[in-house]
């Protein structure tokens, strides 16, 4: 499980006569801990005593520092309201698998979330302003908290595992989340914001002396900017980055890469905006990355693979719009930056049905060779006369059934590319407002590839008599293969991979959970797994595996709406590899049947 979430911010509760003991035992009742007993909730505001227990709201601790210290696994920290200026260290402090230990704002009001303020005046390329340092430990989640006035790397994270960031706004930093280290695995970040820079770092033009923005961020006296919002190198990977927000910086995404290490990531249903470099890049190494399902606007340059080693990058169903104006129009150069020079990936990048409504050139006019890139059922819209850029061709390419409205490059029609590509406008529904999805009569319907993939014994679903083209099948965006830990040949890994739930939709009465590791069928029981639909438990005919032992089937009585869908298990089904599933990272609902607490 993770962190309980309180339905509506809270305060101080008192009753006619001013007593907050009932109101209290209320509330540990509604935060579904007891205020004495096995799992305990402890309370800190900037107005607190250390010589308090902590125990209820109005005799909290002053230091948050002092109430982890007393916390252990399956406790949870409340923040009140207010400013905290102290540096949180979260060291040798171990959670357990579904029983974390969890430090998290009181309110679900964003206005009202505690603020850890880091001290910095201004943002610096060496300063040491910090707001949270993890090291040695394990099961921790950390979440609706706001951070401010962070540089250079303010949270930093070390030989630790099961990490939650939730819910979380930051401002500043360079590398907001810094983690390194080869015991430091499985880190989640979700649903959080970040604003590095303001209006400001978007669209300043050159810095006091003169050199170019962009030249100075990336390696001149304004380098403090260029990071990005999770960064990780030397790490053993499973990293979760999703329904994240960034705006106004100069990544988002990027982490430099280990060769054999920071494998397996997952970077899916973010928001990006305002970027002066790239939305997405791993550096270096990578291996098993799949990037889907995000929304990025105003980026430079977006995927960024270039001279990196390893492969199998699997980018489908996202998303790239630009405005209008001159300075984007400017700013917004291009698209993939997919090339070798002194290292090659050696593995595919599955690029397929993407959507793109840019000013910039599809590739960067480089003399290094773009490979091993499997380029399907993409669509174009170039805003701007400069088109494809693509100078140099190598075998290991493949670009069919693609839809751009300008024409192909010389050197794919000279290596027979394209056989089934269409040039034409692919008529987006409303493009300048960022809908992407075709109009009826687009060129794209029913024009693309149906894509499989042999690894993860994935064929793509479709209505039609074939995929449409881009990043939308009809008005929801295209399927891909459910992600699956895959250990990095030759490496070696600390640990086992606990099987968590990736993905699940529904088929008819049939219900698809998909599992990061396969599952050993003898744990699955039917009695042992709970189907809830709008809170109301479903009748199970039976369940199965399939997909390899990585796809759990579970047949019912009734037709459930897929967003509405929460699963439980008395007893949690083991991998082969003889681990217990996990509901970290879960993709589905999670509901603890001995409460009736949903998790997700």
């Amino acid at each position: 499980m993770h962190c309980v979430r309180l339905l509506k911010p809270m305060g101080v509760i008192r009753n006619s006569g001013g007593s907050t003991m009932k109101a209290m035992i209320i509330l540990s009742f509604l935060l579904g801990t007891p205020l004495r007993g096995e799992h305990r909730t402890y309370y800190v505001s900037p107005d607190g005593v250390d010589a308090h227990t902590g125990f209820t709201i109005d005799t909290p601790l002053k230091s948050i520092n002092e109430a982890l210290r007393r916390a252990v696994a399956g406790d949870t920290v409340y923040l009140l309201p207010g400013t905290y200026r102290e540096l949180i260290s979260v060291s040798g402090k171990k959670g357990i698998p579904e029983n974390p230990i969890c430090l998290m704002g009181l309110s679900t009001d964003v206005d009202a979330y505690p603020v850890i303020d880091g001290g910095a005046a201004q943002p610096s390329s060496s300063d040491s302003h910090d707001w949270i340092h993890i090291s040695k430990s394990d099961w921790i989640e950390i979440a609706r908290m706001a951070f401010k006035n962070g540089w250079t790397f303010p949270i930093q994270v070390s030989r630790s595992s099961y990490l939650t960031f939730r819910s979380c706004r930051f401002w500043g930093g360079k590398r907001v989340i810094n983690a390194s280290g080869a015991s430091t695995h499985h880190i989640l970040v979700e649903d959080c914001y970040w604003d590095q820079g303001g209006n400001y770092l978007w669209r300043i033009v050159t810095d006091t002396a003169g050199v170019p923005a962009w030249t100075s961020m990336h390696h001149g006296a304004m380098a403090y900017f260029n990071g990005s919002l999770f960064d990780f190198s030397g790490t053993s990977g499973s990293m979760v980055i999703r329904r994240n927000r960034v705006v106004n910086a100069f990544q988002a995404v990027r982490y430099r890469g280990r060769k054999g290490y920071d494998s397996n990531v997952e970077i899916y249903e973010n928001h990006v905006s305002n970027m002066r470099d790239n939305d997405f890049e791993p550096e270096y190494y990578t291996y098993n990355l799949h990037i889907y399902h995000n929304v990025s606007h105003n980026v430079h340059r977006t995927l960024s693979v270039d001279n990196v080693e390893g492969g199998q990058i699997y980018y489908y169903g996202n998303v790239i719009t630009a405005d209008t104006d001159a300075w984007s129009m400017n700013i917004c150069a291009g698209i993939w930056k997919v090339f070798g020079r002194r290292n090659d990936l050696s593995l595919p990048v599955y690029a397929f049905n993407n959507s793109f409504y840019v000013p910039g050139i599809a590739f960067q006019h480089v003399p290094d060779k773009v490979k091993h890139l499997k380029h399907w059922n993409n669509a174009y819209f170039f805003l701007k006369s400069g088109g494809w850029g693509l100078a140099r061709w190598d075998s290991t390419n493949e670009f069919d059934y693609d839809v751009s409205n300008k024409m192909w490059p010389s050197v794919l029609v000279a290596n027979g590319q394209e056989a089934h590509g269409i040039v034409a406008d692919i008529s987006f529904t409303d493009p300048g407002h960022g809908n992407l999805t075709l109009q009826a009569g687009s060129k794209g319907t029913d024009a693309g590839k149906i894509v499989s993939l042999r690894e993860y014994d994935w064929t793509q679903t479709f209505s039609g008599r074939a995929p449409d083209v881009g990043a939308y099948e009809g008005e929801k965006l295209v399927d891909g293969p459910p992600f699956r830990f895959m250990p990095v040949p030759g490496a070696a890994i600390a640990y086992k991979e606990k099987p968590r739930i990736v993905r699940y939709k529904t088929d008819g009465r049939n219900v698809l959970v998909d599992f990061s590791a396969e599952i050993d069928p003898s744990s699955v029981r039917k009695e042992n797994i709970g189907l809830y639909a709008r809170g109301k438990e479903l009748s199970i005919r039976s369940v199965s595996l399939s997909g390899q032992n990585y796809r759990l089937l579970i047949e019912t009585d009734a037709i459930p709406i897929p967003a509405d869908l929460a699963i439980s298990f008395t007893k949690w089904p083991g991998g082969t590899n003889g681990e217990l599933a996990t509901s970290w990272a879960s993709a589905m609902n999670i509901r603890k049947q001995s409460k009736g607490t949903e998790v997700q």
